[in-house]
């Protein structure tokens, strides 16, 4: 029985650590914490990205989301860029003049952002970008880890902008971003699993006027 001590000892302690609740916080401008501003500061260093995505859209008089994929791609200076290639080819682009929605013709609708839409979408540049302090103003900030795998949820200020998109919760593991959730309620929500992830990418002139403008 005493021999047994040491190895139930080791065990009880092990599930301890398991067991150990998540990490949670509110960050503010003036109270990140040390143990984010690693993180953050890994996340917001990574430049370019490019990345496969798969989306679904759960809208509440579907049984069953509507699926796209596609490639995500992240400019620090031009935005955010999202190919669509499945099941029809489009691009959305949103950028700091708002939103741009370019179909598989090549025909182009705009919303600029001092319209609803585009400044909601607007708003989420500094996520895509971890920019900090252009989002303490923008989004309420609670953040929860647990091991290697964190989640950031913003909550927009603005109550247009939280109508439009509700709340968006970004989470991952590591360095890398997995998953970006925008919930307005329980059954109209849009989900992104991310991909194979590439950072500090960079794009070509015909890239950049493609999937940017």
């Amino acid at each position: 029985m005493r021999a047994a001590r040491p190895l139930l000892a080791a065990l009880a302690v092990a599930w301890a650590a398991c067991a150990a609740p998540a990490q949670d916080a509110l960050l503010s401008a003036s109270d990140i914490g040390g143990d984010w501003k690693p993180l953050l500061g890994a996340l917001a260093a990574k430049g370019p990205i490019q990345a496969s995505f798969t989306e679904r859209r759960h809208f509440p008089f579907r049984h069953e989301p509507l699926v796209l994929k596609g490639v995500l791609r992240i400019s620090p200076e031009r935005g955010l860029s999202l190919q669509y290639t499945d099941p029809e080819a489009s691009v959305l682009v949103a950028d700091a003049s708002g939103l741009v929605l370019r179909d598989g013709k090549g025909r182009s609708r705009e919303m600029p952002s001092g319209s609803r839409e585009g400044g909601a979408i607007a708003s989420l540049l500094p996520i895509m970008r971890f920019d900090l302090p252009a989002l303490f103003p923008q989004f309420v900030i609670h953040a929860r880890r647990a091991g290697d795998g964190w989640t950031f949820e913003f909550t927009p200020r603005d109550r247009e902008v939280a109508d439009s998109l509700g709340s968006i919760t970004v989470s991952g593991t590591g360095t890398d971003v997995r998953h970006l959730e925008f919930r307005r309620s329980a059954s109209q929500r849009v989900e992104i699993d991310v991909g194979d992830t590439r950072a500090g990418v960079a794009f070509t002139p015909a890239e950049l006027a493609r999937f940017f403008r």
